[in-house]
């Protein structure tokens, strides 16, 4: 039996507009009512899903940035976090600064969302929704005086960040991946903690509630959800999804455009 069905967001739920179809609305309502828990398992960071939610009139649980959170927001509760030590972060920084790439760096305070440097290698359109909480400096300055989460580039070009993943890789730093970016185009990079997934944030909600793996049911459609849907007990992929990420799973819904996550009632 299914308790909890942990979802993506973005390419996902719901689509470029950020916005829940009246179907997939009535989908989430009818688990609940039934008793399943749905909870966001997302790479964004925790200001940006508590938004989207909010917008949308949800109030799930959440797994932010890809595993390095996991917060309850009405509750005002954290159930997980991942962050990366100091050393780390320093040496993860400094494999962006070999390839001239300035990221990203998501932070865990209550003001700053991210710290940005004055060059920062990222869309500008995907820079606004940043501004408003971000600190602006060089990252070697402002890096050691916070708690590190996550280091992203969005929207960039394959080419350029595929080296920088690999030597984050190579050098066991921390999991690098790349995404192609269902917002904003081209690709994303991701850089979070080895204790990060997306997988361990739900595998922390589901153990305080008693949750066994096999009652779960795990949802995405990218690179950054394969742990997640290796791990539930049932496993759903949008069709147009990565090959790498269809082949993990157990069942295909249609693309959010077309309501298929609405389907997830019928397979529960």
């Amino acid at each position: 039996m299914i308790r909890l069905v942990a979802t993506d967001l973005d390419g996902t739920l719901w689509d470029r507009t950020c916005e829940v179809r009246p179907r997939v609305r009535a989908a989430i309502v009818e688990l609940q009512h039934r008793g399943v828990i749905v909870l966001a398992a997302t790479g964004r960071r925790p200001r940006s899903a508590r938004t989207a939610l909010e917008a949308n009139r949800l109030d799930l649980p959440v797994v932010c940035l890809d595993g390095t959170f996991g917060e309850e927001f009405s509750a005002g509760t954290r159930f997980h976090e991942a962050l990366f030590d100091g050393r780390i972060a320093h040496e993860v920084l400094a494999s962006f600064e070999r390839f001239d790439v300035a990221p990203n760096v998501f932070v865990d305070h209550p003001h700053i969302d991210v710290l940005l440097a004055t060059a920062p290698t990222h869309r500008d359109e995907g820079a606004e929704s940043l501004l408003q909480w971000a600190m602006v400096a060089p990252l070697r300055q402002t890096i050691p005086e916070h708690r590190v989460a996550a280091f992203t580039v969005i929207g960039g070009a394959h080419d350029q960040l595929a080296p920088i993943a690999h030597a984050i890789r190579d050098a066991r730093l921390a999991r690098a991946t790349l995404t192609a970016d269902s917002l904003y185009g081209g690709t994303s990079l991701s850089v979070i903690p080895h204790e990060a997934s997306k997988w361990a944030g739900v595998a922390a909600f589901a153990a305080r509630l008693g949750i066994a793996a096999n009652e779960i049911l795990g949802v995405g459609d990218a690179a950054n959800d394969l742990e997640l849907l290796a791990g539930a007990g049932r496993s759903v992929a949008v069709r147009t999804a990565a090959p790498e990420v269809r082949a993990v799973a157990d069942d295909l819904i249609d693309p959010p455009g077309d309501d298929g996550w609405a389907a997830i009632v019928d397979l529960v």
